[in-house]
């Protein structure tokens, strides 16, 4: 069994690789950074964050505790989770490779396709509807979550491991709030996100491996 210290550190680190690739949450923080204020884009954080703690109360209090008292469910999560974890790790691999330099247009053109209505007008609803309506976030936290509720992790493990999470998500994009609101850190961001989708693609991939050899 892993110590808490390194399993927590595992956590954060994988959902930090996660969290700052480009999905239907930046896509909101971005446009509400770019073509509102800097203060709707952060009451859209807001929203995210709520959205995430929602997943993550549904998750740590009530998927994994009926996991916990079915014959072999968390082995079974393992070994789906680190399948699910391969396939986006394979998945992101193939994207970044097809990645080009226009990339720097993308966010606005995803955020064009993605925007909700009037959500210039509801912010914090636009961000609370975008973490909850992703169909990744359940599967994805089930995959690195899946260690923390075995036998022998302690509660406040688990309770680190979701405000840990919630913390990551909000200091990410409240920061991709602010930045993008003075357009610097949009272009550095842009011209260093091919390598940033290889980096998650290849963390994906090594995780994923690490459940199912663990399973």
């Amino acid at each position: 069994m892993t110590p808490p210290g390194p399993l927590l550190a595992s956590i954060y680190g994988l959902y930090l690789l996660a969290v700052i690739t480009p999905g239907p949450n930046t896509f909101i923080v971005t446009r509400l950074a770019l073509s509102a204020t800097r203060r709707h884009a952060a009451r859209a954080v807001l929203g995210i964050a709520l959205g995430n703690t929602v997943w993550l109360c549904v998750i740590l209090g009530g998927v994994a505790v009926l996991l916990q008292q079915l014959p072999g469910g968390m082995r079974a999560v393992r070994y789906i989770g680190g399948l699910y974890l391969l396939y986006l790790g394979v998945r992101g691999l193939r994207s970044a490779r097809a990645a080009s330099r226009t990339s720097e247009a993308a966010p606005e053109k995803a955020l064009v396709e993605r925007a909700l209505a009037g959500e210039e007008d509801r912010p914090f609803r636009s961000g609370l509807f975008s973490s909850l309506s992703n169909p990744n976030t359940m599967p994805f936290y089930l995959s690195i979550l899946a260690p923390t509720v075995v036998p022998g992790i302690h509660l406040w493990v688990r309770v680190a491991a979701a405000a840990g999470i919630v913390m990551i998500a909000m200091a990410w994009y409240g920061t991709l709030a602010w930045g993008l609101s003075t357009g610097h850190v949009r272009r550095a961001y842009s011209r260093r996100e091919p390598l940033i989708r290889q980096v998650l693609a290849l963390v994906l991939v090594v995780y994923g491996i690490r459940l199912l050899v663990a399973g």
